[in-house]
């Protein structure tokens, strides 16, 4: 009978330190008038409990270890019972930096003019190979382009699997009436995500991954932020190549919208060499917002360097808390 307490103990105890992968926060509103707003509480309900409490890879995750981000829902109309249009679908992914207070935006994306089905009480299911209906397809493409990137933040190459299995939902999602899934609809969608990252013409964009973080935020905290930031160049560099082989890509595009600020704060307070050539790659790649990057010119306190310099018992380390290393 003890045996069997410590054995239930354990297996309690193991699910609290080893669970699953996310720490999403859900929202979902709405601006339609006349309508039960409970329905969009229980959306919100379950899609929580599905994107937070399913497993989605082979992985155990330490709850320091859960990725985490934001996903929110704007209803705007609602044209039958079961039929809803989202004003938007807003996706956002953070990572913290190793050693350091500071928590970087690895993604910060919209898609407008969101058309989906729900049923309240029903599941919310989900088949890599299988599409069901719109929530839950857009829903588990983006957990995995969460992980994909995640992935190759940590490790060369490392988000690979995950691409693929974004690919594998791109492809079950052609039968879809939705947008958001087709070649032919422009190039900033779903399908062009999957694409640009499986594509091996553009393999350089994982090596910015890696390079921009494990080589170079990972290592702001050390004391020398000049190897640092020469990686972080090496990781602008990687992007300046991906960028040259074909303009306006997704992939590009999305990595310049999450951290053209932060790389503005990182480099005023390099030497004028590397302001330059920062200036001119940033300006190539991202020239409506040439502007901006000449700030990188003004010198001024840089509480973002500040924030690496902070230290504090729990935070997390590159070596013990990196999921891939496992």
């Amino acid at each position: 009978m003890k045996n069997i307490f410590l054995i239930f103990t354990f297996l309690i105890f193991s699910s609290v330190l080893f669970s699953q992968e996310f720490k999403i926060q859900v929202s979902v509103s709405s601006t339609v008038q006349g309508t039960d707003r409970k329905i969009y509480e229980s959306m919100q309900t379950a899609l929580n409990d599905f994107i937070n409490n399913r497993k989605w890879t082979n992985f155990n995750y330490k709850t320091e270890e859960k990725i985490e981000g934001s996903i929110s829902i704007l209803v705007k109309d609602r044209p039958s019972q079961e039929d809803f249009k989202a004003d938007y679908i807003s996706i956002q992914l953070r990572r913290p930096v190793y050693n350091s207070s500071y928590t970087t935006t690895m993604l910060n994306s919209q898609e407008t003019d969101y058309f989906f089905k729900y049923v309240e009480g029903a599941p919310l299911e989900f088949e890599e190979n299988t599409y069901y209906d719109n929530l839950t397809s857009t829903i588990a493409f983006y957990l995995y382009y969460f992980l994909a990137i995640d992935a190759d933040s940590f490790s060369p190459n490392g988000g690979a699997p995950y691409f693929r299995i974004c690919q594998n939902i791109v492809t079950a999602a052609q039968k879809s009436a939705q947008k958001g899934w087709k070649s032919f609809e422009n190039q900033k969608n779903k399908y062009w995500i999957s694409e640009n990252y499986n594509n091996p013409t553009y393999r350089s964009m994982h090596d910015v991954w890696y390079n921009y973080h494990v080589l170079g935020l990972d290592r702001m905290a050390s004391d020398n932020q000049t190897e640092a930031r020469n990686s972080i160049l090496t990781a602008l560099e990687a992007l300046q190549k991906t960028n040259r082989e074909k303009t306006q890509l997704i992939c590009v595009q999305q990595f310049v919208d999450a951290k053209a600020d932060e790389i503005v704060q990182i480099f005023k307070e390099a030497p004028s060499m590397e302001k330059d050539r920062v200036i001119t790659i940033m300006c190539e790649i991202n020239p409506a917002n040439t502007n901006k990057y000449e700030q990188i010119r003004v010198a001024q306190n840089n509480q973002l360097n500040n924030q690496f310099n902070t230290r504090s018992e729990g935070d997390y380390n590159n070596t013990t808390n990196n999921p891939y290393n496992k």
